[in-house]
Order: structure tokens, then sequence, then C-alpha cells
């Protein structure tokens, strides 16, 4: 189960020598992504008062949540991953930044999605939240996503784009798809591993440097009655693992963001089977060149592109 406490790092920005707050917020946000923190909030909810037969009229919301230079949130269940986040931060931004910390219930973040996130289909499953209790439409597979702290609902393009194409390595392979062995890599909330496995692959692995992640992930394959082996780690280059779980692997999926990907490609193509294949999403259309070339001066060959509302999947093979 989901802890019950989410804790939240608030870094709130002001004007400094030389600098305006927007600037030094555009830092931060570039430090973060840079240092594996790719899920974060801006602004804050506190003091909105939203009545929905008001007038809205006149009002401008982003103004009132504090416009180009409102806060930046960082949400974990582990309150000592935040702060280790703020001690590692602090000596990098001296001036015009703020830091404080606040928690929550988790009911109350969970609340929060459910007016966002609603039921959707895809070629083969029908990927909904718990709290969404109807049948599944004919013929699809119905996979429960509970988001947690961890990213990968489904519904953001780049995450479907990416169960889109793993069911068409499914259909192409039929029976044989059982037989893969898979890591999922950035395995978030771990829906791509668990729709591997409702497709029929029998060994697959999720992990994530996140422990937050490792926690949806594992819940979200109890509320699928299914077991994922979900590990807090990279990719398992230098890490011994049990004979089951060790590289090399048939699949590997890797759904992070380009700045990700490039510091981890090495790493990926050393963990492939040679034959093997390579799905990897997180990356914008205009992108996508710059990763085939690098793939390729790895000895990779691109087979297979799709892409869905700007997010481009690579698939490769070695």
């Amino acid at each position: 189960m989901h802890p019950t406490k989410t804790h939240e790092l608030r870094i709130s920005f002001r004007d400094a020598p030389g600098k305006r707050a927007a600037q030094i917020k555009e830092d931060v946000k570039a430090w973060l992504i840079t240092n594996d923190v790719n899920e974060f909030v801006e602004g804050v909810l506190e003091g909105i008062d939203v009545d929905h037969e008001e007038n809205y009229e006149g009002r401008d919301f982003y103004v009132e949540l504090g416009g180009n230079n409102a806060p930046v949130s960082i949400f974990k269940y582990s309150l000592e991953s935040l702060e280790d986040l703020r001690s590692r931060m602090t000596p990098v931004f001296r001036e015009g930044v703020d830091f404080s910390m606040h928690a929550m219930d988790t009911t109350v973040w969970l609340e929060g999605w459910k007016e966002s996130f609603k039921p959707f289909a895809t070629e083969r499953f029908w990927i909904h939240p718990p709290w969404e209790t109807g049948p599944a439409p004919a013929g699809k597979v119905p996979l429960v996503i509970e988001p947690g702290m961890a990213f990968g609902t489904g519904q953001h393009a780049t995450t479907q784009v990416c169960i889109r194409q793993i069911e068409r390595i499914a259909t192409r392979l039929g029976e044989d798809f059982g037989k893969v062995r898979m890591i999922d890599v950035g395995t978030g909330t771990g829906i791509l591993a668990i729709a591997a496995i409702k497709l029929g692959i029998k060994s697959v692995i999720g992990t994530d440097i996140d422990a937050d992640a490792i926690t949806a992930a594992t819940e979200n394959a109890r509320l699928n009655k299914l077991s994922l082996r979900a590990l807090q780690m990279s990719v398992p280059v230098d890490v011994k693992l049990p004979e089951a779980d060790a590289p090399p692997y048939d699949l590997v999926v890797a759904n992070i963001l380009i700045v990700v990907l490039e510091k981890i490609l090495d790493d990926l193509v050393a963990v492939m089977k040679p034959g093997g294949t390579l799905v990897l999403s997180g990356l914008l259309v205009e992108d996508e060149g710059h990763m085939t070339r690098l793939a390729r001066d790895l000895g990779l060959k691109l087979v297979e592109r799709s892409d869905l509302g700007g997010w481009a999947c690579l698939q490769f093979t070695k």
C-alpha cells in the first residue's frame, strides 16, 4: 500500500542581484532535469477560491498561481529523499531561492487525480484508475494504474506510443512473445512492464532510481493481480542479480527524457542480447534524428518508428 504521508519540497523564487526570479526558476528547473528529477509541479493552489458557480471573467489564474515566478514543488513519499535533494541544491542556489517542506495525507494527493485521470483504450488494453470500476469494452484487456508519486498513468503521449509499440511487438511474435526476457528501465508506475506481462511475457523486471516508483510499480502489479520484480537501480550493468533477472535481455524498454537517455544509452546497449530489441521513448519528434545517430554509433539499427502528439518512439535492433 502507499505510505500515508506525502511530502512536498517547495522551491520559491525572488529577484537576486543581477538576476530576475523568472531566470533563477529556469536555472533551477534545468538543474532538476539534469539531475534526474523530472516530475515537479509549478504553482500552488493554496488561497485560490474556486467556486464552480462563480463568474471567472477578468480573473487570471496563471497570475494568481504565481505567474512566471510560481514556486516549483517536488512531491515524494520519502522525506529523507527530499531533504537530501535540498541539501544538494542549497550550495548551488545561494541567492533568490527559498526552500520549505510541507506534508499532506496521501489520500489528498490521490484525490487530485480523480478529475484528470479517465479511462482510455489502446489496441489491446483498457487502462483505468482503480476508482473507475466499470467493465472494459469488449475485446480489451483491463489494466489498472494508480499513479501515486510516479510517472506513467498512460495518459501522456510518450507512454501511450510506447505501449502501442510493445503491442505491435507482441502481435508479431505471437506465442514466442512469452519467451522474451524484458527489462523496463525507468519503470515509474510499472505500466509498461505490467502491460508486457499481460501480453504474455513471463520474465520481466522493472528498474527505477526513485524509491517512490518502486512502491507505485509494486502496488500496481498487486492491483492487477500479478507479480512484478521492481528494483531500485538504473541499468544493471555492474550489479549482480539472480540469474533469472540478470542481463542480457531480448527486449529493453526505456521511456525516459532524452537528457537521461543520452547518459545511459551505452548501458542499455550493453544489457541487450545480440539481435535483441531496444524501444526508446520520452523524446520529442525533433530529437529522434539525434538519438538515432547516437544509437547507430553504438551498433544499433533503426527498424521502426512511430509518434503521437509530438513524441516519438524508436525501435532498434542490435
